[in-house]
């Protein structure tokens, strides 16, 4: 099953309600998939997202965001400028995925203003070295890219900045934090549930119903 939407606007209440319903964004429409094809292999999607009250952090994130406050941290409305695109160029000829060659063409126009769009940055001593952007609604946000500096890859900015990300759910009062589609087994995937995997739910399409992770894991293993 797939489905799009191109609504006029998505924001506070109607977002929310899409990403419960195992909706999510891609450039200026809204999307659902339970499936998808990498090579000649079909793989089901499941959707998730953590249930911002129930995140307990490990001892390991506490220590990243701790080994890691030396570095500035700023949230404002969403705007690329030339500094963002070009950090995102660097992130791009970094990592070993395929991603386009623009950043505007994640986003499909970035002064678009169907979604609410929030940039979160990360500075060393002024210099940028990190950003992610997600977009808001009334109790949910959803995380739409992280990218950083390669030459700061042993600080595990795009972790770090998941980890703010949640901060942010925490102190503005989102209920939910939704972090996209997750493929089981596949491994450049795991990164999706680091942030708490027992505060994690998955959405069956199959009955529109989020369940936890453990119990995911067991239907899965049947």
């Amino acid at each position: 099953m797939d489905d799009f939407d191109f609504p006029h606007t998505v924001k506070r209440e109607v977002l929310d309600n899409y990403l419960s319903r195992g909706w999510f964004r891609m450039g200026c429409m809204i999307y659902t998939i339970d499936s998808t094809t990498i090579g000649k292999m079909q793989y089901p999607v499941y959707w998730l997202r953590y249930n911002v009250k129930k995140v307990n952090l490990s001892r390991k994130n506490t220590k990243l965001i701790l080994a890691n406050s030396q570095f500035e941290v700023c949230c404002r409305p969403l705007e690329l400028t030339i500094e963002i695109e070009r950090l995102f160029e660097k992130y791009r000829m970094g990592v070993k995925f395929k991603l386009p060659a623009e950043l505007d063409s994640i986003l499909s126009d970035a002064s678009c203003t169907t979604f609410d769009s929030v940039i979160m940055t990360v500075r060393d001593n002024g210099r940028l070295i990190a950003a992610g952007i997600f977009d808001v609604g009334t109790s949910a946000m959803e995380d739409i890219i992280n990218f950083y500096d390669p030459a700061y890859k042993r600080y595990s900015l795009g972790k770090f900045l998941m980890l703010l990300k949640y901060q942010y759910c925490l102190e503005n009062g989102y209920d939910y934090y939704y972090p996209g589609y997750y493929l089981p087994g596949q491994e450049l995937m795991s990164y999706k549930l680091f942030l708490d995997k027992a505060a994690t739910e998955v959405y069956l399409h199959d009955g529109g119903i989020w369940i936890s992770h453990r119990q995911f894991e067991t239907i899965a293993i049947k």
